[in-house]
């Protein structure tokens, strides 16, 4: 593809140029000059086959190589540029999912954000953001935030920066959330267009939402999330707890195989200590029933309101 023709974009506070289109993401002011750029380009080595499996080839001099057979294969080649290249006859719409999961997750950290696996919510101006493993429940529950009138920051990665005085600041992602048939039919949010399933099967769908925050916002609250119980609560985690749960949904541990230098573990485990100490970190439980939603909601923007600036 030619240098005119590609697409610009913004999200995560970056400018992203791309061959493969990212429908996902808003676009960028024409002239923009790109962070990151995606690049249709051969990788430079076989693509591995299906029975291989999901391929993270960390040691290739090359650049990190990343594969998901069928779909497409990545080289990492520096920390401006990735190389993306097809299987024969898949649709670009497939591409899409590994770009804005991991790779993504992993070009952030390499430009030093500390990246969360978390939805992220602006309430009054503050920010909580909903850690939780698969299936916990954080975009059903952004959901419900969100058709309370508040906007939506993230839904999956929540990407942090730290100011000259340490504290966080999450940098908005993009204006869709990922939710399965009857959790969107539950919780109907004003606006939001449910999109077509990348394929069939697919668990959840898109739902493109009519607005959301784009400016950076601070980081005030992290919740790890909890269904069951009969009334929704929220249990602060103390100091160790709170690092442990930030460390386990934060991305950098995902690629646990990845020859970290002492340095980069050592940047994560101060990005996990300050998160603890400026923000509040809490499990917050939810009852089962989707009807309820509202009282968790309620909850938390009351916890919020607490919270000195």
């Amino acid at each position: 593809m030619s240098e005119q023709s590609r697409r610009l974009y913004e999200a995560f506070g970056l400018v992203i140029e791309s061959d493969i289109p990212l429908k996902e993401l808003r676009p960028a002011a024409p002239g923009a000059v790109p962070d990151i750029r995606f690049l249709e380009h051969a990788i430079g080595r076989e693509l591995p086959r299906r029975e291989e499996g999901i391929v993270m080839d960390y040691h290739d001099p090359a650049g990190v190589v990343m594969a998901w057979p069928d779909v497409a294969a990545f080289r990492l080649v520096d920390k401006a540029t990735v190389w993306v290249e097809r299987y024969p006859g898949v649709p670009e719409s497939y591409v899409a999912f590994p770009i804005l999961g991991p790779i993504m997750a992993w070009m952030l950290n390499w430009r030093e954000f500390f990246v969360i696996h978390a939805s992220a919510i602006d309430i009054n101006g503050k920010t909580i953001a909903l850690m939780g493993d698969k299936l916990a429940g954080k975009s059903t529950t952004a959901a419900a935030f969100i058709r309370a009138g508040y906007p939506l920051i993230t839904d999956d990665l929540l990407a942090i920066t730290f100011d000259d005085h340490r504290n966080p600041v999450c940098h908005p992602a993009f204006p869709q959330l990922k939710l399965a048939d009857d959790a969107a039919a539950s919780i109907q949010v004003d606006g939001a267009e449910a999109l077509p399933l990348v394929y069939e099967g697919f668990s959840k769908r898109q739902h493109k939402l009519a607005a959301m925050r784009t400016e950076a916002a601070s980081l005030d609250c992290l919740v790890t999330l909890d269904r069951g119980g009969s009334d929704p609560g929220l249990f602060a985690f103390d100091t160790p707890a709170a690092i442990a749960a930030i460390n386990r949904f934060s991305y950098m541990p995902r690629f646990s195989d990845a020859p970290w230098s002492q340095e980069e573990k050592a940047r994560h485990f101060r990005a996990c200590a300050t998160l603890a100490d400026k923000a509040q970190v809490a499990r917050l439980q939810i009852p089962d029933d989707l009807a309820r939603l509202h009282e968790t909601v309620e909850l938390v923007v009351s916890a919020l309101d607490r919270i000195e600036p």
